[in-house]
């Protein structure tokens, strides 16, 4: 057993040193042909989201489901829809290349992002760091300050992850431009660990074409793995979540019982504390990128195993999935992905309108969106990698390949969230509902009026966050008996504005037990808590 894991990681080694190994080497690549493969990113994201969805937060912690839940009269491929349906595994995505055809300008700014959002997101199709984003943007706020814990404390939710894969496909062969293009929308919503759980699937999405094509898909995707972990500082949760999930896979005489390894990363990473990870909620960004390197892993660079796998591995499962789905169908293309699943007849069309609005184009087909995203290559090439274009293909440098770490030096987040269905809250006529899923955790504590609620805490800084609505009334805030005023939560914008919104914080308290209280109105308007966060 020692030995093969040691000719594992010499041949990993070797396969290292492939592709970007001359600082001065050039790549061409054909427009035509990677215009099958962008189709290929849409259509294999589609199928992978739908297939996953069903099984999305199904299955948070044991018993999970298993291969033998996959199947005929089971969960099973979703094939045959048409149009697709857009769903928040893609349609951001979608959302950021039509911010770049309409600002004309693919390293969009912080502005352009926000007018974006502000123009085309919203309810109800939006949650956790993404709906916390939003809701600042509207208030004024411009990311990357929409991704701090100070600002955010969803930050280090899975969202990024599955909206910046495209600046990897818009930027082939050159992973620093990827990461360059892609770092505001990234930050848009992610910080620290989250940013590099997206920076690790940008990366791989730019270097899908250098892969060797005389290597299987299995060593491909390894191949590509191994570059994006470059970038992972060692001190981050990602960093282990990679290295503990590889070592389980290989270690593992039994390659098809990948369960075995989920299994054991539940233990390792919802059920202990290690690497300075905690888990909080099933759509972490941390937990999520462990089952997503179970699902890569196990499935070997086969579209149709990957995708079972992560539709099967628990917790979120339809957003890792759905970036696996993108990546294999870049790397497929649409043909060969028609060819994989003997299907010939995969809908072309792709409903934008299903899930955002205000767009041009409401019912879009893969063949235009991948010949736009031609288009944007072609600037990006030009103008950002220095190369040019010659009959029919890009000329791109193949310089600056070195993967660099980030060397941000370890840092610990000093805000901890408490939840509005915590215990040591006291509530008089509030009501705490479940399956809110446009709130922080899933849960928003409602009141209307003469409803009072009351929380201790110890710590040096606090900020509540509550839900803002059309309908919304007033609350008063005390702390440690003085009055701080009134503040609203009615939304000023419409019902599609202004949602997950800090309405109160104070910073700089005397390290001591404190007490927040709240105290509404006595009109019958809408009065809510998502949240406290603190500094203990």
């Amino acid at each position: 057993m020692k030995y093969s894991i040691l000719i594992f990681f010499i041949f990993l080694y070797m396969l290292s040193s492939v592709s970007c190994s001359s600082s001065d080497s050039e790549l061409v690549l054909n427009r035509s042909e990677y215009k099958d493969k962008l189709r290929g990113f849409w259509l294999g994201a589609c199928i992978a989201n739908w297939t996953s969805l069903p099984t999305e937060n199904q299955r948070i912690d044991f018993p999970f489901f298993t291969d033998l839940d996959f199947g005929n009269d089971k969960f099973d491929y979703v094939l045959d829809q048409d149009p697709w349906g857009a769903d928040d595994d893609t349609d951001i995505e979608y959302i950021y290349q039509h911010a770049i055809e309409k600002f004309n300008n693919y390293k969009l700014t912080g502005l352009q992002i926000s007018q974006a959002w502000k123009n085309h997101i919203g309810l109800p199709k939006l949650w956790v760091s993404n709906l916390a984003a939003l809701g600042q943007m509207q208030n004024g706020s411009i990311p990357p300050e929409t991704s701090l814990p100070e600002n955010n404390p969803m930050w280090n939710m899975i969202d990024a992850q599955l909206t910046t894969e495209i600046f990897g496909a818009l930027s082939p062969g050159r992973h620093d431009i990827a990461l360059d293009i892609s770092n505001l929308p990234i930050r848009t919503t992610a910080f620290l660990h989250s940013k590099w759980a997206a920076e690790f699937y940008v990366i791989m999405h730019s270097m899908s074409v250098l892969v060797d094509d005389s290597l299987s898909r299995k060593e491909q995707v390894f191949w590509l793995a191994e570059q994006a972990r470059k970038r992972i500082p060692e001190w981050s949760y990602i960093a282990d979540m990679y290295d503990f999930v590889k070592e389980e896979y290989y270690l593992n005489s039994d390659k098809d019982d990948w369960e075995l390894t989920r299994d054991r990363v539940a233990k390792r990473y919802q059920y202990e504390l290690n690497a300075g990870y905690k888990y909080n909620y099933p759509w972490d960004s941390g937990i999520n990128f462990a089952a997503s390197m179970v699902s890569l892993f196990y499935g070997e660079g086969d579209y149709k195993k990957t995708i079972r796998i992560g539709s099967m591995c628990g917790w979120d499962s339809d957003n890792p999935t759905s970036t696996w789905g993108g990546l294999l169908g870049l790397l497929y293309g649409f043909d060969e992905l028609q060819t994989h699943f003997n299907k010939s007849n995969f809908s072309d069309n792709y409903n934008i309108e299903r899930s955002r609005f205000n767009l041009p184009i409401p019912l879009d087909n893969f063949t235009s969106m991948a010949e736009r995203g031609i288009g944007i290559i072609d600037n990006i090439v030009v103008d950002e990698m220095n190369g040019f274009i010659e009959n029919d293909n890009w000329m791109i440098p193949l310089k600056n390949s070195t993967i660099k770490k980030d060397d941000i030096k370890e840092t610990k987040v000093p805000w901890v969230i408490i939840e509005d269905n915590d215990n040591r809250w006291k509530y008089k006529n509030f009501e705490t509902k479940k399956n809110q899923w446009n709130a922080s955790g899933a849960s928003l504590t409602y009141g209307y009026n003469n409803c009072e609620a009351e929380i201790n805490f110890e710590g040096t800084a606090i900020q509540l966050f509550s839900y803002k609505s059309f309908k919304g009334g007033k609350i008063k805030i005390l702390l440690d008996g003085q009055n701080f005023g009134e503040f609203s939560l009615e939304n000023y914008f419409n019902e599609k504005g202004q949602y997950f919104i800090k309405i109160f914080e104070k910073l700089n308290l005397q390290p001591k037990r404190h007490t927040l209280k709240i105290i509404c109105d006595s009109e019958a308007t809408e009065k809510t808590i998502d949240m406290i966060s603190i500094i203990p």
